[in-house]
């Protein structure tokens, strides 16, 4: 899930905290599938959660009623010793030997858990409120309606009932919001804006359906990316086969005329290879007849030698084949960045002479060359260090309430943290190196003071992602997220 400040998801997060700081309960999340229920209780965990021990269950259809007790206890108590098949408040009872326990559990597809662990989980919070020394608050979130029935049955005819929250679709500006958000995480361009808006305004307002879409189609560019490339391999080679085809049917009638063009055209003095071997019989022939002749009716002495006229070719002249054959002299190669900086300077107006560092011959080089002075160049004035400031002025900040109130509203930044104190806040920005970026802001929460770290004045939520990028690695693994100036000016008005 993307991490958002929508204001639906702060309100439910803050009601539970609400709930769950004073006394033991056992509070219901319901929603629809795809409403963010995961995505919620580990945020809930991550920022929003005040009990020093915690335990998360992430239940699974093939998970048993001892796998699921053994999860939480183990998180409970530390190197605890229990038995898997007793219940739950018999284990912690034997485990914690009176002392005292804040607890918070969080239990997700809570609707997965059998009627027997519900009841153990019920009994848990019950004894909790009995006890001074226990404050034990657990959250299902589930389906709506999947946990109503147990639920009614383990707190029948007792004072004190679970609690249930619902998780409300997300409002016209949270969807736009979201949608906006995924687009610029995603990199597309217009068309495709386009095209996963038009998919979108079909699907219900929930963060999970949202998200879904932006798999859907990293899936399918995947599956593109994926395809083999062996049919449009096949089609290149019947293509060049079809083709090669064609040329040679066109291309052998004029080799069959070329050839009796060149019998036809041959030289007088080149006689064809049936005449050739015709006169070397006639000579054994006469050989083999005494020497006479007479029974052929040829006389050797009549026969004609033809003399081969063709001139051969003359010897190729090799002279200037390689360069440098027969040079006597030395050869100087110039590089290629010697003359590019000798032809850039010559534009400008030198002569060119400038652009070479060292000699080309290095028999020209001195032997004792002079010592380069090297000029130094002030780039800028000297750094004058700051007067170190005094101690005390290391643990406070100065608020920002009253210049963030003058941003409008349609603006935009990025949230680094939100800190309890000005210590704190101040912590924090040394740590990161911030002081001169940053900027810290109170706003109230529960009746608490809390404080605020900004970073930036960005005009749309694309810009401030796009900036976040931009951030060193250390401030991008705190998870930045755009935070609109309307938020902002709430918060600040929580303090007057």
């Amino acid at each position: 899930m993307i991490a958002l400040d929508l204001d639906s998801q702060i309100q439910l997060l803050s009601r539970i905290q609400f709930l769950t700081r004073f006394s033991s309960n056992l509070v219901q999340v319901t929603g629809e599938p795809g409403a963010g229920k995961t995505w919620l209780s580990e945020r809930y965990l991550e920022n929003w959660a005040n009990e020093p021990v915690q335990s998360l269950l992430l239940c699974n259809p093939s998970q048993q009623d001892a796998q699921h007790r053994a999860i939480i206890l183990r998180q409970i108590v530390r190197d605890g010793v229990f038995n898997e098949q007793d219940p739950m408040l018999q284990s912690l009872d034997y485990m914690l030997e009176g002392r005292s326990v804040h607890a918070l559990i969080v239990i997700d597809d809570a609707q997965r858990l059998s009627a027997n662990l519900i009841a153990e989980l019920w009994a848990l919070v019950t004894e909790a409120q009995r006890r001074d020394n226990w404050q034990i608050n657990i959250l299902l979130f589930s389906l709506r309606g999947k946990l109503n029935k147990w639920l009614h049955k383990v707190s029948y005819g007792q004072g004190v009932k679970p609690l249930e929250l619902e998780i409300s679709p997300l409002s016209d500006s949270e969807r736009e919001m979201f949608i906006e958000v995924m687009m610029v995480s995603r990199q597309l361009d217009a068309a495709q804006r386009r095209a996963l808006k038009e998919k979108a305004a079909s699907l219900p307002s929930l963060p999970g359906a949202l998200k879904g879409l932006e798999q859907q189609e990293t899936a399918s560019m995947e599956e593109k990316k994926r395809r083999s490339p062996l049919p449009l391999i096949l089609l290149v080679l019947l293509l060049l086969l079809v083709g090669g085809g064609l040329v040679w049917w066109s291309m052998s009638p004029n080799l069959t005329g070329n050839s009796e063009n060149i019998a036809e055209t041959m030289p007088d003095g080149v006689k064809e290879l049936a005449a050739i071997l015709e006169e070397h019989e006639k000579p054994s022939a006469t050989a083999s007849d005494g020497g006479t002749g007479e029974e052929n009716g040829d006389n050797p002495s009549t026969l004609e030698v033809a003399e081969d006229t063709i001139q051969l070719p003359l010897t190729p002249a090799v002279e200037g084949l390689t360069v440098g054959r027969r040079d006597e002299n030395r050869r100087i190669v110039v590089p290629d960045k010697v003359v590019d900086a000798i032809i850039d300077e010559q534009e400008v107006g030198g002569d060119g002479t400038g652009a070479v560092e060292e000699p080309l011959i290095p028999e020209l080089v001195q032997v004792n060359p002079e010592p380069l002075v090297q000029e130094t160049v002030n780039i800028g004035p000297e750094p004058v260090s700051a007067p170190a400031a005094p101690a005390a002025a290391a643990t406070e900040v100065p608020m920002a309430n009253q210049m963030l109130l003058t941003v409008p509203t349609s603006r935009y930044a990025l949230q680094l943290a939100a800190l309890q104190s000005k210590p704190a806040a101040v912590e924090f920005l040394q740590q990161y190196g911030i002081e001169d970026s940053a900027l810290v802001y109170e706003t109230r929460r529960n009746g608490e003071p809390w404080f605020m770290v900004l970073l930036g004045d960005y005009p749309s939520v694309a810009e401030a992602r796009r900036a976040e990028l931009q951030l060193p690695a250390n401030i991008q693994a705190l998870g930045p997220w755009a935070k609109s100036f309307v938020q902002i000016h709430k918060e600040i008005a929580l303090v007057n």
